[in-house]
């Protein structure tokens, strides 16, 4: 884990000095493993990163035990929604 906060310190000080900001309380880490574990916080000083079993990267769901499962269920109901606006608005013109 502590590979994880350098990284994260280093980010956050090139970010600085592109004239970013990070917000620390919308950054989450994915830890994958075989293991069943309980999402928890790993705190360094002021700054505080949650721990998440699912997160979604450039529009797929990623998640710890490399699942698809959840993308495709998103994916329907998402493609559901379009089906149904489509129906609606094109019987109007």
């Amino acid at each position: 884990m502590q590979i994880l906060i350098a990284t994260f310190c280093i980010l956050k000080h090139e970010a600085l000095n592109a004239g970013l900001i990070v917000n620390n309380n919308k950054t989450k880490y994915l830890y994958c493993t075989r293991k069943i574990f309980q999402p928890a916080y790993l705190n360094r000083g002021e700054e505080q990163f949650e721990q998440v079993n699912s997160l979604k990267y450039l529009g797929s769901m990623v998640n710890t035990d490399n699942s698809t499962e959840e993308e495709i269920r998103e994916k329907i109901a998402t493609g559901s929604g379009h089906t149904m606006f489509i129906k609606k608005y094109s019987h109007q013109n």
